[in-house]
């Protein structure tokens, strides 16, 4: 099936809205990238509902139509014929001149698709009455066919065979018309793209939102006459676009002499078909219609939402009801099935379906288990916390996604909360961690300056010390000089000086040994100077340090108080 819906990543913030109104578990794809959650929409399971459109608010989400190729075409003389879903008529204020315009852009002929309409209720009729009432699913509405389509086939046999009525237009405009041109449908709905796709009779799905923005681009100025469609006015088909638009149809011309159930909007239909799949065909409606816009095809996923509001809308619908039913006559609309069973031919507007093959992804109780664990929900409260913030309706729903690879723990607000509290206790306890480092510290400060103070006076002391020695030296030097004179005295005294010269060795003596011992007690006072000069060095380096980590841990730990504090 071609990819509709495209991803805009850049502008996602995660925000959860897409997966919150998706009616299919599998059809969002939440990434986790460097911290940065996005959300991707899964075309090969998407069944284009367009909920993620209205509910994205960033502009991650758009879709894909005709309306290029279309308009392309046309200038390249590309014969074209067209009609228009009655939702037009809600949905453009100047219709009429709207259709002058698209002729004179080279449009062949223009049909209302409220014929189709009123072709397809006539079908639906006929096809009860020839083949005995049993439950039967409408179709019109082409996002409920994908849904069974894709993931319930298990109500293909009560889908209805007879075509959607814009389908009905173009059969009717091929058969029993001869055209021969290309189609386009001027259309309120993203999703017929599909369903002309599977069909191959409609080769243009132009919604109006991108004709809408085509008009505006391109300053286009509608002709002053108006336009009408090429062929007779048709019936109650142009209630179709109205939620109940097929029952209302049907019960005006047979009454209620079967049931006939109802159902729109993607927070109620799709879980309605689940059940109705459930229920024994005793208790099904012989017809069930549903839609998947919860306003109808009026506000469709393919309108310029916001021109009109619903009761505007429901304005115009009954002055259409009460213009085809004047004063509760059915005259007319009785003609014209009178004329559909003279002209028509039932089997040319029936449709086969093709399911579409789509797996879900397989999952085990084991990987369940291991998302709850990732998710830190370990007990009962936490496994049904459910908030929906994660998009999901539950915690189980979450940890399910989480085991088959589409969805991130990340992504679940009360673990990023449990991990705010977490980190936050973690704080509290690393704050008292931060107060003893920081007593710690002041005590390495105080005891490095006290060693600085001690080895200050140390080196006081070894200059005195230095500065006695070089006394000693000089007082050595002078006795070795006295020793050097009384030597020579005792010389020329003779036998005489003798003894006087043994006094002067022994001077000598202690000149030389008080010489020595200076030399030793400066050789030894350099080394401890060497060595004191070493540990200043490194008690500065220290010091330097010590001071850089008390500074750091303040920081830290004011930082830690605001952030409790804040919080």
């Amino acid at each position: 099936m071609r990819a509709l819906i495209t991803n805009a990543l850049d502008e996602c913030v995660g925000c959860n809205r897409c997966i919150r109104v998706c009616p299919i578990d599998e059809a969002n794809i939440v990434r986790d990238k460097d911290g940065k959650i996005t959300v991707e929409a899964d075309n090969s399971k998407c069944i284009t509902c367009g909920a993620c459109l209205t509910a994205c608010h960033h502009g991650s989400r758009h879709y894909e139509d005709d309306t290029k190729r279309f308009f392309e075409d046309l200038k390249n003389g590309v014969p074209i014929s067209m009609f228009a879903a009655p939702a037009a008529k809600t949905n453009f204020n100047e219709f009429g001149r709207l259709l002058s315009w698209l002729r004179s852009m080279g449009i062949q002929k223009i049909y209302d698709a409220s014929l189709g309409a009123d072709i397809c209720t006539w079908g639906h009729i006929r096809y009860i009455q020839e083949n005995g009432p049993r439950p039967i699913i409408s179709q019109p509405c082409p996002v409920i066919v994908n849904y069974i389509l894709m993931h319930r086939n298990k109500l293909l046999k009560y889908l209805s065979p007879v075509h959607s009525p814009m389908l009905c237009t173009a059969v009717y405009m091929r058969k029993y018309e001869n055209v021969n041109t290309k189609i386009a449908a001027l259309s309120p709905c993203i999703a017929k793209a599909h369903e002309f796709e599977a069909t191959s009779i409609v080769d243009y799905n132009v919604t109006f939102k991108n004709l809408y923005q085509y008009i505006e681009d391109n300053h286009i100025t509608f002709p002053s006459e108006s336009s009408g469609f090429d062929h007779y006015e048709a019936g109650l088909g142009s209630l179709y676009p109205m939620p109940g638009g097929l029952k209302e149809n049907v019960e005006h011309y047979i009454g209620k002499t079967f049931r006939v159930d109802k159902s729109e909007g993607q927070s109620i239909v799709y879980k309605a078909l689940d059940e109705y799949a459930e229920k024994s065909e005793s208790k099904l409606p012989i017809l069930f219609d549903v839609l998947n816009c919860p306003e109808g095809c009026n506000m469709g996923t393919g309108c310029e939402h916001g021109s009109m509001d619903i009761f505007d809308i429901n304005t115009i619908m009954d002055k259409f009801r009460q213009s085809v039913i004047p004063d509760n006559q059915r005259e007319y609309t009785d003609e014209l099935f009178e004329k559909f069973d003279k002209k028509l031919r039932l089997e040319d507007f029936i449709r086969k379906y093709v399911p579409v093959s789509v797996k879900p992804i397989p999952v085990t109780q084991e990987k369940i288990n291991e998302a709850f664990v990732a998710l830190g929900k370990l007990d009962k409260a936490s496994m049904n916390f459910d908030c929906g913030a994660c998009g999901c309706d539950t915690c189980h729903e979450m940890a399910v996604k989480i085991a088959k690879g589409i969805n991130t723990p990340m992504n679940c607000m009360e673990k990023a909360h449990q991990d705010i509290l977490g980190k936050h206790e973690d704080a509290k306890s690393n704050l008292g961690y931060f107060e003893t480092v920081l007593k710690d510290t002041e005590n390495i400060k105080e005891t490095t300056a006290n060693m600085i103070s001690s080895i200050e006076a140390i080196n006081e002391a070894i200059s005195s010390y230095n500065k006695m020695v070089s006394e000693i030296e000089k007082i050595a030097m002078s006795v070795n000089i006295i020793a050097l004179n009384a030597s020579i005295e005792a010389a020329r005294a003779g036998q005489h000086g003798k003894a006087f010269g043994v006094v002067a060795q022994e001077i000598r003596n202690l000149s030389q040994s008080s010489d020595a011992s200076a030399k030793q007690t400066k050789d030894a006072s350099l080394k401890a100077t060497g060595a004191i000069e070493d540990i200043n060095r490194m008690i500065a380096i220290i010091s330097e340090n010590v001071n850089d980590s008390y500074e750091n841990i303040v920081a830290i730990s004011a930082n830690t108080k605001k952030i409790l504090k804040d919080h």
